[in-house]
């Protein structure tokens, strides 16, 4: 039996609830009108799965697994929807354990790469995706509503690390930088980037480490994020062992706000997991025929249940004056079409898997490429058109030199944003900065150097940052050069295998190409809605130098990321062996020493008087007559 309070308590919520209901049926109807045009979401939350297969030009294999989640519906404060305030509350699609770091820490939007070896941009050009570098990347925007974003970043670093299982947690003050210039926010909106929000401002924090090794650690509880996990879908052609046994791997969590409308009235958060690989397939038998099943050893026998897309991408080969140089089995069945236009024409062979494994299906879902007597005959060069390399100069262990190069082989000037950091203990020297263009020194800086960051390091507290705004000469070799002293050590700072020496990061190279040269990418047409024949004008693309939204012909350009070499760096070691050599000589001479008196002063020294044994006079002769007898 319920108290009378509760009753009453009960009969209170109803009565408001009838009274609510009645006076909004009062109102008249044009009161509806501007909430009726506003287009909402059917689902609240969707999940998309998509694997894309390229050929590369020299008979290597691109492979990129996309999965997107898609949760809640958020709208700007005229068209406000009470559930947007709810967004992490239910979890159905979306991962909980993302959206509690995402709500704990305020992030508003975080972008974390795993990656093993370098892209091989002259060789494979730009990707469809975007890379990083070797190592661990992780950057986000974090709201400064209560200005901590430094407890924010610290905690985001250290639950990031628990959940991959990663060294993240070394991401500390001394390696963490907040660039000026580089990494904007890639959200297709981004609520804090209106000049009318009433929203508090953002601060940007990345770090890297570039000598994190990836492993199947981190690929476990990244699959545990998505719906299916490996149990069906695209997922389940995810075998570690095939994975990490390529050219390149690089495994990638992205969340960012994205528009859902044409007027960016209608919100949701994206959630995109993607895990890209480069394989070798002519390293086993000099073969360049591959079949899915072989490359991966698994095979789709189902789509995802609760995915409402899945779907396989087949880039096929650009050949040359040689036709039908391959074959592709089997064809897509609702033929081939072209993607792009003019030099970055794409002919594309899709194939829809909720239509034919949207069940289990007793036969798996096959895919292969056959060449004409094993390998292709010519295909189209990779000129890719901005490149970026690093490396030092100098010798010894006192002083050095860091020299960077860039090549713009546009036949027009591009500007571009180079960031490069370098920790604490290189000593860098800003009167040694020196730009040649094709071999020349520039007398007149400012000639290519539009604008420049530059924060000096503070030891054990800070790294060096060093941000450019550039404009690169149309076809030329830009190269940038500086000197730094190397820093002497406390022995206890060295690493177990000092002699190794120490890593040092890549350097960052944000350059606008046009989308037949940049392929696709964060910032302009996402990768995946191309192919869920989503609408087109749904691309915006922020000029960074007006904060308007265009739309158009004048927007078709991508916000590519060039990454350069990481290096490795000697600095003055001391010789570790001497300790060991202290340490066996002193247990030696203590040995010695001690073993000797030990003996003199426990044993008990005791003088033994000679005796002479007597000697039995005729006893043989006695025996001998005895025998005789």
């Amino acid at each position: 039996m319920r108290s009378f309070s509760e009753r009453v308590l009960l009969l209170s919520g109803a009565l408001l609830c009838l009274s609510a209901a009645a006076s909004s049926s009062e109102q008249p109807h044009h009161t509806f009108a501007a909430r009726d045009t506003i287009p909402i979401l059917k689902a609240p939350e969707a999940f998309h799965e998509q694997l894309v297969l390229k050929p590369m030009n020299d008979g290597s294999l691109y492979s990129h697994f996309q999965f997107t989640t898609h949760i809640g519906t958020m709208m700007d404060e005229e068209h406000f929807d009470g559930a947007a305030s709810n967004l992490f509350t239910h979890y159905n699609l979306f991962p909980r354990s993302i959206g509690q770091i995402l709500h704990s820490f305020e992030v508003e939007e975080l972008h974390l790469t795993f990656t093993q070896g370098r892209w091989q941009y002259s060789d494979w050009g730009y990707p469809l995706a975007p890379s990083a570098g070797t190592g661990v990347e992780l950057w986000a925007w974090l709201n400064d509503d209560a200005q901590q974003t430094d407890a924010n970043w610290k905690g985001l670093t250290n639950t990031l690390s628990g959940l991959f299982c990663a060294s993240l947690n070394f991401i500390d003050e001394t390696i963490s930088i907040e660039p000026k210039m580089s990494f904007r926010n890639e959200g297709l909106y981004n609520v804090h980037s209106r000049t009318n929000s009433t929203s508090g401002p953002q601060r940007l924090r990345y770090g890297s480490l570039p000598h994190e090794n990836v492993c199947t650690e981190n690929l476990t509880p990244w699959i545990k994020l998505l719906p299916c996990k490996s149990k069906a879908g695209i997922a389940s052609l995810l075998k570690s062992h095939k994975l990490f046994d390529t050219r390149f791997y690089s495994m990638a969590v992205h969340v960012r706000p994205v528009c859902e409308d044409e007027l960016c009235r209608v919100k949701s958060l994206e959630l995109t997991q993607t895990i890209t690989t480069v394989f070798d397939v002519a390293r086993r038998d000099g073969s360049y025929d591959w079949t899915l099943s072989g490359l991966f050893e698994r095979e789709i026998t189902q789509a995802c249940p609760l995915a409402s897309t899945s779907k396989v991408v087949m880039h096929l080969p650009q050949t040359t004056e040689y036709l039908n140089q391959y074959e592709l089995i089997p064809q897509p069945a609702q033929g081939t079409y072209t993607v792009g236009s003019e030099d970055g024409r794409q002919e594309v062979a899709v194939y829809d898997l909720k239509a034919t494994h949207g069940n289990e299906s007793s036969t798996p879902f096959q895919l292969s490429l056959r060449w004409e007597n094993s390998r292709p005959k010519s295909v189209l060069p990779v000129s890719p058109r901005v490149v970026a390399h690093r490396y030092f100069t100098g010798y010894g262990q006192e002083r050095g030199g860091l020299v960077i190069e860039v090549r713009n082989s546009n036949l027009q000037d591009t500007e571009a944003v180079l960031l490069d950091t370098l920790p604490w203990y290189l000593k860098l020297y800003l009167h040694t900065f020196s730009i040649e263009v094709n071999g020349k020194p520039l007398e007149n800086q400012k000639d290519v150097v539009k604008k420049m960051f530059y924060q000096q390091a503070v030891d054990r507290s800070r790294p060096a940052v060093l941000e450019l705004a550039l404009t690169l000469p149309a076809n030329s070799m830009v190269k940038f050069s500086m000197s730094f002293d190397k820093v002497f050590l406390k022995y206890t700072e060295h690493p177990p295998d000092a002699n190794r020496g120490f890593d040092v990061g890549y350097a960052v190279l944000t350059v606008p190409l046009p989308r037949q040269q940049g392929q696709i990418g964060y910032g302009g047409l996402d990768h995946l809605r191309i192919y869920q024949e989503r609408d087109a004008g749904l691309v915006q693309v922020r000029h960074p130098s007006r904060g308007e939204i265009s739309h158009g012909e004048e927007s078709e350009e991508d916000k590519i990321r060039v990454y350069t070499e990481t290096l490795l760096v000697s600095l003055p070691t001391p010789d570790f062996s001497m300790p060991y050599n202290v340490i066996t000589l002193t247990c030696t001479v203590i040995a010695l020493f001690f073993g000797s008196m030990f003996n003199l002063m426990t044993r008990n020294f005791e003088v033994a008087e000679p005796t002479t044994p007597k000697k039995a006079k005729g006893g043989k002769g006695k025996e001998k007559s005895d025998e005789s007898k």
